[in-house]
């Protein structure tokens, strides 16, 4: 049968050609946006206990079953050799310059919001050394934007830290084992403070495309009423920067407890489920935005899907938070979001007030439809490839 509406066939042919395209032949390329998560114990008698967190997508590649694969519980068992021969050569431990002979102690499977294999490993060094470094190049041949979460512990002080590609190896010059007590100890490094984890959470915003393209979907429809008479005007500027207020204003609230619940544990859903109903939400939005002539106020639909977004905000963090104090880093990270999020609304929405003051027709067609199109389409390809578990808008946005 076909269809009278002449924006609904495009909505629906734009939606055929977007869940086409994910089923086009792929590149071979990494899984893009790797974490590992270390945590190292250094002792005064030269022993390195270093247990490494890893996602089992990430070392699918290293154990050769291919770019896409998820490895299972048997194949990391069978892997297990080649494994802890890839991650030995790929993280060397020095004391006092000479590297420390290292040995996997066990293998072990984790399934928490996401399944992992917890490699434990030890070094050993010679006693009391005076430094020790921390050389990790693991997983940059397969994903050069892969970053390493790293907590390291001696006696009873805690550092995080980062791996990147490029960066210097983690360097700790240790106290003596046999010094004064009143001797003055060397500095230890610098750990990750507020304004770092302000900066993840504003880097987490401007580079997660689903929640700016959740966001935009739900104010494209703000600037425009529906006039009583037929056609469309633009919205009072008061009017419409209240309605923005109050939806942007539910969706923080929203996905603040949530991503503060699910870092601290108190709530744990499979990442999986998480992604593929953000990529929904999407959807949704841009459905009703084409759908409906006039759409109303949003405050329920924000908050609702704003906890869902949280969820996914909170397993980037979760890992990053320090063992203790966990409650700084949550509100810097917290305030990075919103501070982006802040930006980026900052931004566009006086762009697309201006529009809709000069052609609110026009900007119904262009704005609210055309845009909610290219939205939809984003999040038609975002649920598909995390339902089948491919990855090919990631590689396009990078």
């Amino acid at each position: 049968m076909r269809c009278p509406n002449p924006t609904l066939r495009l909505l629906v042919v734009t939606f055929a050609c977007a869940a086409l395209l994910t089923l086009l032949p792929r590149p071979v390329a990494a899984h893009q946006g790797s974490v590992t998560h270390s945590r190292v114990r250094l002792g005064d008698d030269g022993v390195v206990d270093y247990t490494l967190l890893v996602n089992s997508r990430d070392v699918a590649p290293a154990l050769g079953l291919g770019d896409d694969a998820d490895a299972t519980d048997a194949e990391l068992r069978a892997g297990e050799r080649r494994l802890a021969d890839y991650v030995l050569a790929r993280i060397t431990v020095r004391a006092d310059g000479a590297a420390c002979p290292g040995a996997l102690r066990r293998l072990g499977i984790v399934t928490q919001a996401d399944h992992f294999a917890e490699l434990a490993l030890r070094f050993n060094c010679a006693a009391a050394p005076a430094k020790v470094e921390l050389d990790y190049r693991l997983f940059f041949d397969l994903d050069t934007a892969h970053v390493g979460r790293l907590q390291v512990t001696h006696r009873d002080r805690t550092i995080t830290a980062e791996f990147k590609q490029g960066l210097p190896p983690f360097a700790w010059a240790l106290p003596s084992a046999g010094a004064a007590p009143d001797a003055a100890e060397p500095a230890p490094p610098p750990s990750l403070g507020f304004s770092h984890f302000v900066r993840e959470g504003a880097h987490h915003i401007f580079t997660g495309y689903d929640h700016i393209a959740f966001v935009l979907g739900l104010l494209l429809v703000v600037m425009v009423r529906a006039r009583a008479g037929g056609g469309f005007e633009a919205r009072p500027a008061r009017e419409s920067t209240g309605q923005v207020i109050r939806t942007v204003s539910a969706f923080t609230v929203a996905h603040s407890l949530t991503l503060g619940a699910a870092a601290l544990g108190w709530v744990s859903l499979p990442g999986a489920f998480v992604e593929s109903v953000i990529a929904a939400s999407i959807v949704f939005v841009a459905v009703e935005n084409i759908w409906q002539r006039e759409v109303g106020p949003r405050l329920a639909l924000a908050f609702a899907f704003g906890l869902v977004h949280g969820l996914g905000f909170a397993s980037l963090l979760a890992p990053m938070l320090p063992p203790g104090g966990a409650a700084l880093p949550l509100l810097a990270f917290n305030l990075g979001v919103e501070l982006g999020q802040l930006a980026i609304v900052a931004t566009v929405m006086p762009l697309l007030g201006l529009f809709a003051a000069r052609a609110p027709a026009r900007y119904r067609t262009v704005a609210v439809i055309g845009g909610s199109v290219v939205v939809g389409a984003m999040g038609v390809l975002w649920l598909v490839e995390r339902l089948l578990g491919i990855t090919t808008i990631s590689r396009v946005l990078g």
